[in-house]
């Protein structure tokens, strides 16, 4: 299995188990099963969250009078860098047929996208007229941007096959649930309720490593 999986994909693990292949490979086998578990819940935190905020951009655009889509939107003040990725997504959303689907361009829009909206720069832009409509209660703005990110680098780490294992998993779901209840409480409590990550946490081979 060292041969299989490299000897330097598997450092971090034979480290955590004192040099022993064993235990490394039950860290390496639980780090995946635990990775799966985030990436299970996190789909939902990310389908939440960009349909939230496509649908108040959507209905802002059609108040400011708009016929096209909030994304073609000129006035809906975007970077180019933002519509740079907008013209990435609708190429891959068409595919070079002629009719565009609102919802493939949103489902080609990638979590970044989404996080980047809420950045600093989009404070008077999007965030405090329109997309602060797209989340429940009282919301930062700048905490949320920052949670998010910790929960885009984790499913980046996910995506990549990467170590979680030595991070606090048991806060990273917390934050998990938080975002989630910012988007809906009841996108919260559905990943509380189908979630495999509290169980999982708690069958963590060598405990305390």
């Amino acid at each position: 299995m060292e041969d299989l999986l490299s000897r330097a994909r598997l450092r971090p693990y034979l480290a955590a188990a004192g040099g022993d292949t064993h235990n490394g490979l039950r860290l390496y086998t639980w780090n995946s099963e635990i990775s799966g578990a985030f990436y299970e819940s996190l789909h939902y935190v990310e389908i939440g969250l960009r349909n939230a905020m496509d649908r108040q951009l959507t209905r802002w655009a059609i108040v400011q009078g708009a016929r096209r889509p909030w994304y073609l939107e000129p006035a809906i003040n975007l970077t180019p860098s933002t519509r740079r990725r907008i013209t990435v997504a609708r190429a891959n959303a068409t595919q070079g047929r002629t009719v565009e689907i609102h919802g493939k361009v949103v489902a080609e829009l990638t979590f970044g996208f989404w996080w980047s909206l809420l950045a600093d720069e989009y404070n008077r832009r999007l965030w405090q007229p329109c997309l602060r409509g797209a989340f429940d209660g009282s919301v930062r703005r700048a905490h949320l941007h920052s949670e998010l990110n910790e929960l885009r680098l984790l499913r980046n780490r996910i995506a990549h096959h990467e170590p979680i294992h030595r991070l606090d998993l048991g806060k990273v779901y917390e934050r998990m649930v938080d975002v989630a209840e910012r988007i809906s409480p009841l996108l919260g409590a559905r990943i509380e309720s189908t979630s495999r990550v509290p169980s999982l946490i708690g069958d963590r081979p060598l405990a305390g490593v």
